[in-house]
């Protein structure tokens, strides 16, 4: 889902919208799960969260609706089956928002493997 954002247009004196693809990296997650590893690594559940999104820096009027850029990615849904340290895993296709969780993107997917050892269920 596009991130729009207002962004300089000159001559037009006043910016204008833009949709933005907005990303966050897995290798930039904080509050994982630190007891359980996956190919070595931390896991992502619900709890944890990207503090930069990525993708939409040109918009530095900030989001149509939500005056932001750059925000953070929470992740809204985790795997119904898959638990780790008492938070739902976050898995492939599992659902995201950027620049916070506000309206201005509302709605994301995990829609690249971090790894392919460990195959969780959603």
């Amino acid at each position: 889902m596009p991130d729009p954002c207002l962004t300089p247009a000159p001559p037009s004196p006043s910016p204008v919208p833009i949709p933005y693809p907005n990303t966050g990296m897995f290798i930039q997650a904080q509050k994982t799960a630190t007891k359980v590893k996956f190919v070595g690594k931390e896991v992502v559940t619900k709890k944890s969260e990207i503090s930069r999104s990525m993708g939409d820096e040109a918009g530095v009027n900030k989001g149509v609706m939500s005056g932001m850029n750059m925000g953070k990615v929470l992740f809204k849904k985790g795997s119904a089956k898959v638990k780790i340290q008492g938070q739902p895993c976050v898995h492939l296709t599992s659902m995201s928002g950027h620049n916070g969780a506000n309206a201005n993107m509302p709605a994301g997917a995990q829609v690249a493997p971090s790894q392919t050892k460990v195959i969780v269920s959603p």
